[in-house]
């Protein structure tokens, strides 16, 4: 639970995090802190995973390896989802971001999968059933990625962020002229006072970093610059998939509008066995705000359906 943990330090880090040359230094000095407790403290919860990284949050889109999504709902037996889960886990790292087991009575383990093209990810799935031996699977590629931002506010006790519409295009960091290797570690920063230090053997200055960090923002090729928490570490239980079926793609509008606790909302590419093109997902201490947001969501004029899955096992870090 959270209350073993610095709170503030915490919250801090997700939504007010300097981007500067001495990043955590001078987070604890707008705290009042003292910047080796700072130091400290961000190096031991990165230890124990409470958090994940911190650092510039990457859009992959803007990887020509890798700009390309789909989620992926398989069918597995219960005594099957192990084995499963180890062949999916055995993906390609960069390609693999997510493998979920998820209560519903039909697809119930859950995978996001990445690569150079949609022609490339259906091979890829279609590879991994193979080897699976599982016959009943759904491939649902991103159309569009309308809100990406996963922060959880420790004291209401559900995830929130304002962030608004994310750019439907991006460029590739290569059109940037950039070493797509040095824009990756960008996004896992050492607990030390100056991170960006260890960037000059790639020929930069500290303050030319910040500044690459910072124009990436403004192209959308960074998301932001902040912590991540491991929700399961911070007393967050549930995470909710809601799913829409709709023919209004201005639902997404709404959603980003009326509804921060939203991390995730993706419009995807319907299946003929899985026809709901609208995805969001919210992050809480309880069911409640979820079911909340869902009820209130499926009384939209626009909403045909609208149900929620939610998670039971995060099969990548169990096996």
């Amino acid at each position: 639970m959270t209350s073993n943990f610095d709170v503030k330090l915490l919250m801090a880090i997700q939504y007010e995090l300097p981007l500067t040359e001495t990043p955590l230094v001078d987070l604890a000095e707008n705290l009042g802190y003292d910047k080796d407790y700072v130091l400290k403290e961000v190096s031991e919860l990165i230890n124990k995973g409470v958090i994940k990284r911190y650092g510039a949050n990457l859009n992959y889109k803007a990887f020509k390896d890798v700009k390309k999504a789909a989620l992926v709902g398989f069918k597995v037996e219960d005594a099957r989802v192990k084995e499963v889960a180890g062949k999916i886990n055995r993906i390609d790292v960069l390609s693999l971001k997510h493998n979920f087991l998820r209560e519903h009575e039909e697809y119930n383990v859950w995978f996001t999968i990445k690569a150079e093209s949609v022609e490339r990810i259906k091979e890829l799935v279609s590879n991994v059933a193979s080897e699976c031996n599982v016959k009943d699977y759904v491939t649902l590629p991103t159309k569009r990625v309308w809100k990406m931002d996963v922060k959880y506010d420790l004291i209401k006790g559900v995830s929130w962020s304002n962030k608004w519409i994310e750019p439907k295009s991006i460029p590739t960091v290569d059109e940037l002229g950039l070493d797509a290797t040095m824009v990756r570690e960008l996004e896992s920063l050492s607990a030390s006072e100056r991170p960006f230090k260890v960037f000059e053997r790639y020929g930069y200055k500290e303050i030319e970093i910040v500044e690459i960090v910072r124009e990436l923002i403004e192209k959308g090729v960074v998301r932001d610059f902040s912590g991540v928490l491991r929700e399961s570490k911070i007393g967050f239980r549930e995470n909710g998939m809601s799913l829409l079926r709709t023919k209004s793609r201005r639902v997404a509008i709404k959603l980003i509008k009326n509804y921060p606790q939203i991390t995730h909302l993706v419009e995807r590419i319907p299946h003929p066995k899985w026809n709901y093109p609208i995805y969001f997902m919210v992050h809480a201490r309880d069911k409640k705000p979820i079911e909340k947001i869902r009820e209130e969501v499926k009384e939209f004029e626009e909403i045909e359906d609208a149900i929620t899955i939610y998670s039971k096992k995060n099969l990548r870090e169990s096996f």
